[in-house]
């Protein structure tokens, strides 16, 4: 298994998430990435030059001698969740598990789906947005956000799905998973959605009941996709 943390986490952060994939039989390495050429910047909005580049590390991941190759997982939580949807659109993987990924930035940014004061607050994220990405437009700064938004990259995500996401998550709405539900659904591909009632965003590291819902759901999905033989089981969506 291969682990992401949330924006703004870093590799040691999921010291108790590959932890408790150990005890459940998997080999789990979590990893983070700096841009070289910006240090100081702990937390950067996308911190890979280019999506090929996270591939590096799942290389180095399938040659170390106590792992399948043949039997990759991704994990991710947030942004970590986004890195993972695609590296699987790139990868041979065999499982990905999204905990509350945001699908679809041009969507989560369209400032004229929410009124004041809330259509505000979106348009400074619009410019911060702007700002870290070095683009002069909101036009300029879509071409990015639409490479980096999984939502598009659905077509190529072989991998079985298991999409977590809070019901009452305002960072990165349920609506954002549900979109991306669909998009798999309408591709033909596996993929579940399991909603955590009344949880918000990062909820499984906040709430200890909440967590262990999901992380239950998390493991079953996983040792049904990577130690059971892989059947295709069509989409379902759990709350």
């Amino acid at each position: 298994m291969l682990v992401h943390p949330d924006a703004g986490g870093l590799a040691g952060d999921m010291e108790g998430i590959c932890f408790a994939l150990a005890q459940a039989g998997y080999f789990a390495a979590a990893v983070h990435y700096q841009r070289v050429e910006n240090l100081e910047k702990k937390n950067p909005l996308f911190p890979w030059k280019s999506p090929q580049e996270v591939t590096v590390a799942l290389a180095h991941l399938r040659e170390h001698p106590r792992v399948n190759p043949g039997r990759i997982g991704l994990l991710g939580f947030s942004k970590g969740a986004m890195l993972s949807l695609l590296i699987a659109a790139q990868e041979d993987i065999q499982a990905v598990v999204a905990y509350y990924p945001l699908a679809d930035f041009e969507e989560w940014l369209d400032v004229t789906r929410y009124s004041f004061p809330k259509s505000f607050l979106f348009r400074g994220i619009r410019r911060h947005f702007m700002k870290e990405l070095g683009a002069s437009t909101w036009e300029e700064a879509l071409i990015t956000l639409r490479s980096v938004s999984p939502i598009h990259h659905v077509e190529h995500i072989q991998a079985p799905v298991l999409l977590v996401h809070g019901e009452k998550d305002r960072t990165a709405p349920l609506e954002q998973a549900q979109h991306l539900y669909r998009s798999l659904q309408s591709a033909g591909k596996r993929g579940e959605l399991f909603i955590v009632p009344a949880a918000g965003h990062v909820f499984n590291f906040r709430d200890e009941e909440q967590g262990k819902l999901a992380w239950e759901k998390t493991i079953e999905f996983l040792d049904r996709q990577l130690k059971e033989n892989p059947y295709d089981e069509g989409s379902e969506i759990i709350k």
